[in-house]
């Protein structure tokens, strides 16, 4: 819609021509009115209009003042005027500083209409032109900051501000990634909004980097408020895609030679964007943001890498006892652990993705009818390479692991000394810790202890080798040989194994299993001597 002005003394004239024209058939929107030539002034630089209707002849400042007056500064502006018959040598004057036309009053509406309709085509012809060399502008100027961007961190000097075009205070670089629904159009629809409000309003100038935006910004933004302010003038351009914006603000710079170096802290606080809390424009001094160091992190002896192997297995645990608050305890120290060590994307979505596998493996060899298992593995592995933030990654985790557990028949009522019995007894070939359980049930491992001994009148580790050696039975009774009866029931070391089956036993794993050989012999015999 092209913006109208109109400016009458008489308020009959303003209020006809308001009401008598349908304004947004031809494409333009009465924005304001003005009652003498003074008003009219004061109110155009606020309104902007692209066509200025106005009276010839009003008391105090005529329209051809008025027109005189807003030339000095708006060179290229529209007006039409209204004259009178006793006002053509006005008119004429009027036509001579340049007017695009003059209606006589009475106003006649076809006559009104014939004027838009020839303006509104003068108007788009000039926008079409202006857009066309902005554009050739925008794209030119933004060649030239990509040079100064990528040639300075590659040591090949800095470009001087004439170059530019700039002769700024500050500059400081803002860097936005929008992650929407694949659109091959939207990238650049949403870009030209942003030249529209930035380029085409000498506030910045808006570039492309490796993944989304960038802005070499003019207004400076060095506090919480003022970011946020940045932040949601960014989501009312862009607020009609659905879509997440990110953004990180290098530090304000004095010359364009210093440019690179803002693009550069820009460029390493947005690389932290999946530990941001939230979606805004993150400053490159806020908590950790400008060190090396996660933001809201803190620094771990990088030596000691985190045991995925052990959080899997509290993870299965948690998963094998149907215990949703132990799941979510077992995501927490997952967070603590890996992500401080990892400290990148993708290094840290592969190790939850490693655990995740780890711990469903196993889910999935002890119950082998729940085809879900592994389904719900897959889903849960692909999700996680799509979260936007760690905390969108817990948050999907825990919906898809409580939904498993509900799958699985629900949380357990049982007391935690009946789920840890049951569980050593699922799972005797697991390297059970009692600390390691402790964890998974939330208790002192000393205290644990002690309820269990009470419980079951044996230490844990004295139950545990029972559990072991009754398993170690069973599958010396089902042929297998005693090595591989040893690593099923939970030890690495065969002689180990040897000694722990002879004290609970009475004899060695060999000696039991050649017994039980015999013994079914003689029991065959016998029935076929009583046959």
């Amino acid at each position: 819609m092209y913006k109208v002005f109109l400016v009458d003394d008489e308020p009959s004239i303003r209020e006809g021509l308001t009401t008598i024209i349908d304004w947004g058939k031809y494409g333009f929107q009465v924005i304001g009115t003005a009652a003498s030539g003074r008003e009219a002034i004061s109110r155009f630089e606020e309104l902007e209009p692209d066509l200025t209707i106005i009276d010839i002849r009003m008391p105090g400042m005529t329209g051809l003042d008025v027109i005189e007056e807003v030339r000095r500064n708006h060179p290229d502006s529209h007006f039409l005027i209204l004259s009178g018959y006793a006002d053509f040598d006005y008119a004429k004057k009027a036509i001579s500083f340049g007017v695009d036309g003059y209606l006589l009053k009475p106003v006649d509406e076809e006559e009104i209409i014939g004027e838009l309709e020839r303006i509104a085509t003068i108007l788009t012809r000039e926008r079409e032109t202006m857009a066309r060399h902005a554009g050739e502008d925008t794209v030119y100027r933004e060649h030239q900051i990509e040079a100064l961007l990528f040639d300075s961190l590659e040591g090949a000097g800095s470009m001087e501000e004439d170059s530019l075009g700039l002769h700024w205070t500050q500059y400081q670089i803002v860097l936005l990634e929008m992650h929407a629904a694949p659109d091959l159009q939207r990238g650049s629809v949403m870009k030209r909004k942003l030249i529209e409000a930035f380029d085409q309003k000498d506030r910045g100038i808006v570039f492309s980097f490796h993944s989304g935006l960038g802005l070499l910004s003019k207004e400076t933004i060095t506090s919480e408020s003022s970011a946020m302010n940045l932040y949601v003038e960014l989501e009312g351009l862009l607020g009609e895609w659905d879509i997440h914006i990110y953004g990180a603000a290098g530090e304000p710079v004095q010359s364009t030679a210093e440019i690179a170096r803002s693009y550069t802290q820009a460029n390493r606080t947005l690389g932290e964007r999946f530990l941001f809390t939230e979606q805004r424009i993150i400053l490159w001094n806020e908590g950790n943001a400008g060190e090396d160091v996660e933001p809201g992190v803190a620094a771990v002896d990088r030596a000691h890498e985190p045991d995925e192997e052990e959080l899997a297995d509290k993870l299965y645990y948690a998963l094998d006892i149907r215990s949703s608050e132990s799941v979510m305890r077992v995501l927490g120290e997952m967070e603590e652990r890996l992500v401080p060590y990892h400290r990148t994307e993708q290094a840290i979505k592969a190790a939850f993705s490693q655990v995740f596998s780890l711990a469903f493996n196993k889910l999935a060899a002890t119950n082998q009818h729940m085809h879900s298992i592994m389904q719900e593995h897959s889903v849960l592995i692909n999700e996680v390479y799509h979260q936007f933030t760690m905390s969108d990654l817990k948050v999907m985790a825990a919906e898809h692991l409580n939904r498993l557990i509900q799958r699985m028949g629900g949380g357990s009522k049982d007391t935690v000394l009946k789920q840890m019995i049951e569980f050593i007894q699922r799972n005797p070939g697991e390297n059970l810790k009692l600390e390691v359980l402790a964890e998974v049930f939330n208790y002192n491992s000393s205290y644990l202890g002690k309820l269990f001994k009470n419980h079951t009148g044996e230490y844990f580790n004295v139950f545990l080798d029972k559990v072991r050696m009754e398993k170690a039975k069973e599958l010396l009774d089902e042929g297998l040989k005693v090595h591989q009866v040893a690593a099923r029931v939970g030890y690495a070391n065969v002689d180990y194994f040897h000694g722990k089956f002879k004290k609970y036993v009475g004899e060695s794993p060999s000696a039991y299993k050649q017994a039980k050989t015999q013994s079914s012999s003689k029991e065959s015999a016998s029935d076929t001597y009583k046959e």
